[in-house]
């Protein structure tokens, strides 16, 4: 399915926003602002109780997405980066003990390095192949007496798909909990039984979800204890206004402010578009333009293709070894009308066991749902046409 875009550009640059968005979710938005306005739980008229209704909603259809009974464990945040530190601050004691791997984006390195001085915490990481497979042997050992687990589910890199069901067994059997980020799986892969295999996950809905900018979430488990998770910040949340203290029930533990109500209506069309496409659908026709690109580029003189193993999302990176990065990536904007991402893509540590990090980084080419396979092709002469001049 192919929508169009004012601009009359090849859009692949979906794993940093997806554009455009689902169908339905700027008519959400619109009748938010123009027919609603108000803010969910400050006050008691029917605007309010509508936005209330709306936020509501929108919890059940992400807890459902995931596989969480109850859907006030769905935490609104601004984006995955900071349900991530919502965790990782609130939940991490000193002296813990921390596995990652070896290609993480920074939207977990940087915290967790922050994190590793003030806490004095100490931080293993799981080794990784050029391919970006997880060293599963290593884990094992790495996982023995740690006290959280947490990587991306899928690499923004390279596309690469974790083992996370086998890799949340082996930190479960050694004591560890579990935060998955899934900033570049929710929405665009299965895992309608995630929140029962891991602890924690973090999300955004202008990735995966189709829907706008400025809304993500943090999910807690059903059976995990809320007090553990000490709240980011604190304030007003319309609720228990006599107290001078944060509420300790869910989700206003964690929600204090003003939430982005047009934008979560809008997340609430992105969803609903989605349950109607199917994920799996969604899943599969990605993976087919993953597939045309590295076809159609594979054997090209000049041309890197940086594959992975196993399960992936529709992410490719490839290098074109007889122009700069920002030249291809310039070319491709200004003379075919491509847009894609060239660099290191916020995740230095992903490049460095792909073996990219020295040059730069990569190329980025990530397909959505709504590009066309002939977008594909056009892409594929146009990189071709740049690798020999």
């Amino acid at each position: 399915m192919q929508l169009s875009n004012s601009n009359n550009l090849i859009y692949l640059d979906n794993a940093a926003t997806t554009f455009p968005k689902a169908p339905g979710v700027k008519e959400a938005v619109i009748e938010f602002l123009d027919n609603i306005g108000a803010s969910s739980g400050r006050s008691g008229h029917s605007l309010s109780i509508e936005s209330g209704r709306i936020l509501y909603q929108t919890r059940r259809l992400l807890a459902d997405l995931l596989g969480l009974k109850d859907c006030k464990r769905v935490l609104f945040t601004l984006n995955a980066t900071m349900a991530i530190n919502t965790l990782l601050q609130g939940f991490l004691k000193p002296k813990d003990i921390v596995v990652t791997t070896q290609m993480e984006h920074n939207a977990i390195k940087r915290p967790l390095n922050a994190l590793k001085e003030s806490l004095n915490l100490e931080v293993r990481e799981i080794p990784c192949s050029p391919t970006h497979e997880v060293d599963l042997k290593a884990a094992k050992a790495m996982l023995k007496g740690a006290n959280l687990l947490v990587c991306a589910h899928i690499n923004n890199v390279s596309g690469a798909m974790i083992p996370i069901e086998e890799l949340a067994q082996i930190a479960h059997t050694n004591g560890a909990k579990v935060l998955l980020d899934g900033a570049q799986s929710v929405g665009c892969v299965p895992m309608q039984n995630m929140m029962q295999q891991v602890d924690f996950l973090a999300l955004s809905a202008h990735k995966g979800l189709l829907s706008p900018m400025g809304v993500g979430a943090l999910l807690v488990s059903d059976s995990f204890d809320i007090e553990r998770i000490q709240p980011l910040y604190f304030g007003g949340t319309g609720s228990a206004s006599e107290a001078e203290i944060q509420p300790n029930f869910l989700p206003d533990r964690f929600e204090s402010g003003t939430l982005n109500m047009h934008g979560i209506a809008g997340l609430k069309a992105g969803l609903e578009w989605i349950n109607s496409k199917g994920i799996a659908e969604i899943h599969k026709y990605e993976l087919l333009l993953r597939e045309q690109l590295i076809n159609g580029l594979l054997g090209v003189k000049n041309i890197k293709v940086y594959q992975t193993q196993g399960s992936s999302s529709g992410i490719l990176s490839l290098a074109i070894s007889n122009h700069t990065l920002s030249e291809v990536g310039m070319r491709l904007d200004r003379e075919f009308g491509i847009c894609v991402r060239v660099g290191l893509h916020c995740s230095p540590s992903s490049h460095k066991s792909l073996g990219s990090f020295e040059n730069g980084g990569t190329i980025r080419l990530s397909p959505g749902i709504f590009n066309a396979e002939k977008e594909i092709e056009a892409t594929i002469q146009a990189l071709r046409q740049i690798a020999l001049s």
